[in-house]
């Protein structure tokens, strides 16, 4: 597996590499791609965006992240 987690968009799995499946941030990333969520990008380049779950994870559970409001209103 090339990566440290994936999934696909709409799809009920996800798998993870490792240790990055004790990771809040990386968890709620994947659980995103789960409900239909997209990469935020900034700037046109995915993981650039570190202010929100589906931007860039990081290896730590304490995050204080959320989605963003546009990624809430996706899914309404």
């Amino acid at each position: 597996m090339n990566g440290i987690a994936y999934t696909y968009l709409n799809y009920y799995i996800s798998v993870y590499q490792d240790k990055w499946c004790t990771y809040v941030s990386e968890q709620m990333h994947e659980i995103g791609h789960n409900l239909g969520l997209a990469h935020s990008n900034e700037g046109g380049t995915s993981y650039k965006d570190q202010t929100g779950l589906m931007g860039l994870s990081y290896r730590r559970s304490n995050t204080n992240m959320c989605f963003k409001n546009a990624k809430n209103w996706d899914l309404k």
